[in-house]
C-alpha cells in the first residue's frame, strides 16, 4: 500500500480501531511469533488482507503513521509500535484458523521484509539473512503452543511463501507470482529454490532449513519496541550467517 493512500483512508474513515474477537485471537498469536508492541487496526478498503508498518513510517515527509493515528483515532501509540491494519471482513460467519494463519503468514513475511528494507544486515548477507529468518518461522509454526492456540501450521507457511515469493520473484503481488517455486509448504528446502536465490544473488550462502531452528528468530522476555526487536534479529541472524561461514571455510 502506498503511504498517501494509507493517509487518504485513515482520513475518510475506512482505517479504525478493532476489538473483534478475530482481532484479539491475532494479536494473541502474534505475540508468540513477533515479541513487539503491537497496535491492530481494520480497514474497509483499501488493503489486501493484511499489512504491518512501523509506527516511525512517513504518510507524507515529516508525518509518521504513529502521530496520526493519534490525532485522527486518539488512540496510544507508544513509540516503536507496529501498527496491523487488517483488512474488515464483510461476512457474517467468524474468521476461519486457516484464514487467520494466512494473514498471519504474510503478516512475519511482511514484518521480515521490513528488516531487510532498514539495512540492518550487509547488501551481500540480505539474501541469506531473509531466507535463515524464513526458515526459523516455518520451523516456528509447528511449534505445539502456537497450534493449541490455533495456528496452522500449513496455511501460516502459504501466507509467508506469499510474502516472500512475490520480494525474491520481484512480483509486485503474490497473486501475479508464476514461477511456482512458492507453492509447497516446504519452499524454503526446494534446491530449485536455493538455486534461484544463488542465481539472483551471488552472495547468497545459508544453512539448510533443517539446520536452523525455530529458537533463532524466538525472543523471551515479553513485547519490546521494534528498534529493540530489530537489534535482536540483527545480532541472532549475524552470528547464525557467521557461524555457517566459517565451518565451510574448515570444510
Amino acid at each position: 500500500m502506498r503511504n498517501v493512500r494509507l493517509l487518504e483512508l485513515i482520513w475518510q474513515g475506512d482505517v479504525t480501531t478493532s476489538g473483534s474477537n478475530a482481532t484479539r485471537r491475532m494479536a494473541g498469536l502474534l505475540k508468540g511469533l513477533l515479541p513487539v508492541r503491537a497496535v491492530h487496526l481494520s480497514a474497509t478498503a483499501g488493503v489486501d488482507r493484511v499489512c504491518i508498518l512501523s509506527d516511525e513510517t512517513e504518510l507524507l515527509p515529516g508525518l509518521p503513521l504513529g502521530d496520526v493515528l493519534v490525532e485522527e483515532l486518539g488512540i496510544d501509540v507508544p513509540y516503536g509500535t507496529a501498527i496491523v491494519i487488517s483488512e474488515e471482513d464483510g461476512q457474517d460467519g467468524p474468521t476461519t484458523d486457516e484464514d487467520m494463519s494466512y494473514n498471519l503468514g504474510m503478516v512475519v513475511g511482511n514484518a521480515l521484509l521490513d528488516v531487510i528494507s532498514r539495512n540492518v544486515f550487509p547488501l551481500h548477507r540480505e539474501s541469506s539473512a531473509l531466507y535463515v529468518m524464513g526458515c526459523s518461522y516455518h520451523s516456528m509454526a509447528s511449534g505445539s503452543g502456537l497450534q493449541h492456540l490455533g495456528l496452522k501450521p500449513a496455511h501460516f507457511r502459504a501466507g509467508l511463501a506469499a510474502s516472500l515469493g512475490a520480494f525474491w520473484s520481484g512480483a509486485q503481488h503474490s497473486r501475479v507470482e508464476t514461477s511456482g517455486l512458492f507453492l509447497q509448504q516446504d519452499f524454503l528446502a526446494s534446491p530449485r529454490l536455493r538455486r534461484y536465490l544463488a542465481t539472483i544473488d551471488a552472495g547468497f550462502s545459508a544453512p539448510r532449513p533443517e539446520q536452523i531452528g525455530a529458537g533463532l528468530m524466538h525472543f523471551p522476555g515479553g513485547a519490546r519496541s521494534y528498534d529493540q526487536w530489530l537489534g535482536l534479529v540483527q545480532n541472532a541472524v549475524m552470528d547464525r550467517l557467521g557461524a555457517h561461514t566459517a565451518r565451510l571455510c574448515d570444510s
